[in-house]
């Protein structure tokens, strides 16, 4: 998927107050953002409501952006705070220590997208948040920690307890 690029031009429009601009903006960037909400959030309804606050946000503080070649981090950005912060009572964090992980051996079948996101969907909560911060969205596991709220050494010991994971639930869906 490629990341939108949009330019000075329809910038500067939507500093104006432009509905067309404004709207072309949202199309450029709508699949994506759900995309990053969803994921967090977990739920289509929900993710729709984060995604609306997100665009109100965006329209809101668009002037404050120095650098409008980073509108689209600045907008995920927006979009990942939002979506954590609506989930924060949901997510859990489970103590790793007493949980039995498996090796990080190379995973040698082929499957789908949809396998793929049935098994990230089904992690727990405290699990999937840090996954898909910093194996999806490319977040440093200072920055995933910074944004749940917990400490570095948890980003990582639940990144690799949310990759055990789903190394075992793929490979049951895959026999399923």
């Amino acid at each position: 998927m490629s990341i939108p690029k949009p330019d000075a031009t329809l910038i500067k429009k939507i500093n104006q107050n432009d509905r067309n601009a404004q709207f072309q903006l949202f199309e450029m960037t709508k699949g994506m953002l759900y995309s990053t909400c969803f994921r967090i959030i977990g739920d289509e309804e929900e993710a729709h409501d984060i995604l609306q606050e997100v665009y109100v946000e965006v329209f809101q503080n668009i002037r404050k952006l120095k650098n409008p070649e980073a509108l689209i981090s600045w907008m995920k950005t927006i979009a990942v705070r939002k979506a954590i912060h609506h989930s924060k009572k949901k997510i859990y964090f489970e103590p790793v220590e007493n949980q039995e992980m498996e090796t990080t051996e190379a995973f040698d079948s082929w499957f789908d997208a949809e396998i793929l996101d049935q098994a990230i969907l089904s992690l727990p909560s405290g699990a999937k948040a840090v996954f898909l911060l910093t194996t999806v969205e490319g977040y440093s596991h200072k920055e995933a920690a910074k944004l749940l709220n917990i400490t570095v050494s948890t980003s990582k010991s639940q990144l690799h307890y949310a990759k055990s994971l789903l190394k075992s639930r793929i490979t049951k869906l895959l026999k399923a």
